[in-house]
Parts: structure tokens; sequence; C-alpha cells
């Protein structure tokens, strides 16, 4: 298990350092098609069809967020956000499929402020012959049940 633990690692690590590089679409080239990105708002678990959440994305919609950032018609994030994610306590379940989860701590520095976002993501990742892509991704954030300053970018 121990090369693919270090190719999901790898994986993860290089999702993280997109995301803080603003390479936005390198980041949604990581994902499948189809493909589902959900941030659940109030309860870890819970039907997101049922709920409101703070995000529930299928690839359609991620590509309108994403466009949208790039574009600059995000408007909560001119100018962006700086941002630094540390990936930490990964654990792989690889059956039929290869699950994954791991910690995260956001650090963000927009208007002269300073947020931290903690929380975990679950995986689930496809293998490809260049690599792998994700299926499925599930961030939970670790105040979900407090108030939330709006999360303009990508978790």
């Amino acid at each position: 298990m121990s090369g693919l633990k270090d190719e999901v690692e790898q994986f993860l690590y290089r999702e993280a350092r997109l995301m803080d590089e603003n390479r936005y679409s390198d980041w949604l080239d990581l994902f499948a098609d189809p493909c589902t990105y959900w941030i659940p708002s109030n309860e870890e678990a819970f039907d997101p069809n049922l709920h409101v959440s703070i995000l529930y994305a299928d690839r359609r919609i991620l590509e309108s967020f994403v466009k949208r950032l790039i574009d600059g018609k995000a408007f909560a994030q001119s100018p962006p956000s700086r941002l630094r994610r540390m990936v930490s306590n990964i654990e792989i379940n690889a059956t039929e499929s290869i699950d994954v989860r791991a910690n995260f701590l956001i650090t963000e520095v927009r208007k002269h402020v300073q947020r931290l976002h903690a929380g975990s993501s679950e995986y689930r990742l496809a293998r490809e012959t260049d690599g792998f892509r994700i299926a499925f991704k599930k961030v939970t954030l670790l105040g979900l049940n407090e108030h939330q300053d709006n999360v303009t970018f990508l978790l």
C-alpha cells in the first residue's frame, strides 16, 4: 500500500498547491466527469438533495464557478484571497474504489484580515491512465454549525 499511499498523498498535495496558486483550470482537470463536489451546511451527514449546502455541485457547476474566478466575475474574490493549505492525517481505504480522508487547515489573507478554515475532506478517486481523478469530494468544515463568513474561494 505504500506505493498507493505515496501516489495519493502527492495527488492531494498537488490539488492543494493548484488551489493556493489560483490555477483553477488545472485544478478542475483533477476532477472526473461526472463528479460531485459537496460542502455541507449545518450538519455533517444529511441528504444534500433535501437540505441546503454551502455548495453541492456537479462538473457543470464547477466549470461555471471556475470560469467566474478566472474571468474576474467572482466579485467577492476581487482582489483574490491569498491562501495556503496544509493537508494532513491522510487515510486510504482501497477496496473496490480508492476512498480517502484527510484533514486540512487553510490560512486565508484578504483585505488585511487573516482567517483560518479547518476541516476534513473525503474523496473517492478514480484511477485513469494519466493518474487519479476526483469522482467525489466532500468538504466538512470544523465549524459547520457556527456562523460562516462568506467562503468565496474553493475549499
